[in-house]
């Protein structure tokens, strides 16, 4: 076997060269250069969480003042009672007044099967013809808000021929529904 020329020996330490830098490349400076990545990547993300919460930091005061005025605001809608039956006694009794004060005459008062922090009652009662409309815009404006789920209007003793003079007493049904919040 012969030696090898000059030019081979050229082209197998290029070759060797090559191998080396590629070596060099792939055991240190990739796994390097993707360390830096991935701390470039993780400072970015970073920024991103401390610009968020400097957001909300900024926004602490004003979230505290909406969170002052609804917790005021909360007997606006919720009826607030220690227990749902101490709520639905409460409920009972501002419903009793709102019909007693169109003139009209509570008959029966009984709850209602209710999902949790709901409270439901059917009122029965009597009332004049004309009231019926003053009787539901009394209980749309009445705090806690209230939801009427069911009424039901009957005309006891209904006759076409009797006499107008005498304003007629209608016995009305209404399903009310309310929130609950514990005190």
């Amino acid at each position: 076997m012969t030696g090898l020329s000059d030019r081979e020996r050229r082209l197998v330490a290029i070759l060797i060269l090559v191998a080396v830098i590629a070596v060099a490349w792939l055991a240190v400076l990739s796994p390097i250069i993707a360390g830096f990545e991935a701390r470039a990547a993780e400072r970015e993300r970073l920024a991103l969480v401390q610009a968020s919460n400097q957001r909300l930091i900024d926004n602490i005061a004003r979230l505290r003042r909406q969170a002052e005025a609804q917790k005021a605001d909360s007997d606006r809608f919720h009826i607030i009672a220690p227990t749902p039956e101490a709520a639905a006694e409460a409920l009972k009794e501002r419903v009793a007044a709102l019909v007693s004060a169109g003139g009209g005459e509570v008959r029966a008062l009984a709850d209602v099967e209710a999902g949790e922090g709901r409270i439901e009652l059917r009122i029965e009662a009597r009332l004049p013809e004309g009231q019926i409309a003053g009787l539901l815009e009394r209980l749309q404006n009445a705090a806690p808000l209230m939801i009427v789920t069911a009424l039901t209007i009957a005309a006891p003793g209904a006759e076409p021929a009797a006499p107008t003079s005498q304003s007629r007493q209608l016995d009305v049904r209404i399903d009310v529904a309310a929130s609950h919040s514990p005190a």
